[in-house]
């Protein structure tokens, strides 16, 4: 699916690619393509110069597959951390500029692109270039970074609290989990911070969205900080929550065999007089059933006075 924005004046219209040649050359254009067709991306590559990126290299991590610069066109693949019921996704998105057109390629919604055209649509924003339109949804992009980082700062200083009072198998899960979202986004901010060293130098960008993206690629270094304190911090809960887990097992274990130690004596006096060999003194006596029952008890409670007292048990 094919959606054009034309941008001018501060206004924007909505229009199919069946109106593409009836737009004036005034302004820029904006190419939102969604889950394209083979016939689109044919279309795009005759009217724009669009070149279209097989899945696999929009999944590469080489600099050279995310930032391509080719005459007066300039190519760029970024991934864009979304959160889903079922975990997190990383998504790709192509962009494609070129004088004034601006193509977006992607295969489902993404956040900051949904944000920026709902802005566009109220007419909050006025674009005069085309790497505009780039440096704007890049800026919001980072802006839920920074909140996302945010809350999971708060999620960490609260189970670094609660581990104390409790240890159960969710805390676990909600550690790991925390974890691979700090990871996924550290791993978005430098590829972004990668992309930006490329793109801030072209001569391709004008002067003031080379000024604002070198004000995003501050803002992305200073969350690559926090996502640098974060991991810490997982760290040290994983091994606060691993001891205290440790000594808890170790408490049970000691208990248990305390236990053991103290009754192990008791067992054994039982085992010596429940023998039946045929010339055992013991074994007709009178007295020797009541005997041994007080002499079992007598040494248990002797050994767990002796255990309490050494503060074992």
């Amino acid at each position: 699916m094919i959606r054009i924005y034309a941008l001018s004046g501060g206004k924007v219209e909505e229009k199919g690619k069946e109106d593409f040649e009836k737009l004036t050359k005034a302004g820029v254009l904006w190419i939102d393509v969604i889950d394209p067709t083979e016939s689109e991306i044919e279309w795009l590559k005759e009217k724009v110069g669009f070149e279209m990126p097989s899945r696999e290299v929009m999944g590469d991590i080489e600099i050279s597959s995310k930032y391509m610069e080719e005459g007066d066109s300039i190519s760029i693949n970024m991934s864009f951390v979304i959160h889903q019921k079922e975990g997190i996704a990383v998504e790709p998105v192509f962009f494609f500029i070129r004088e004034r057109f601006f193509v977006t390629l992607r295969y489902r919604d993404i956040p900051a692109i949904m944000i920026f055209l709902g802005r566009l649509k109220a007419n909050r924003t006025y674009v005069q270039f085309a790497e505009s339109l780039f440096s704007e949804i890049l800026s919001i992009e980072v802006d839920r970074i920074g909140d996302r980082l945010e809350i999971l700062g708060k999620r960490i200083r609260s189970i670094w609290k609660q581990i104390f009072v409790e240890q159960s198998e969710e805390m676990i899960k909600d550690i790991a989990y925390y974890d691979e979202l700090n990871i996924t986004l550290r791993e978005s901010i430098n590829e972004k911070v990668r992309i930006l060293s490329h793109f801030v130098k072209s001569p391709l960008i004008n002067a003031q969205t080379k000024r604002e993206l070198k004000v995003l690629m501050d803002d992305l270094s200073t969350l690559l900080d926090y996502t640098s304190f974060y991991m810490e911090k997982i760290d040290s809960i994983q091994n606060s929550l691993l001891g205290l887990i440790t000594i808890r097992q170790n408490e049970a274990v000691k208990v248990f065999t305390v236990i053991a130690t103290i009754f192990l004596p008791a067992t054994l006096i039982a085992s010596i007089f429940g023998m039946n060999f045929e010339f055992m003194p013991e074994l007709s006596w009178k007295y020797g059933y009541p005997y041994s029952l007080v002499l079992m008890v007598v040494v248990t409670l002797s050994l767990l006075f002796w255990v309490r007292r050494k503060g074992w048990l």
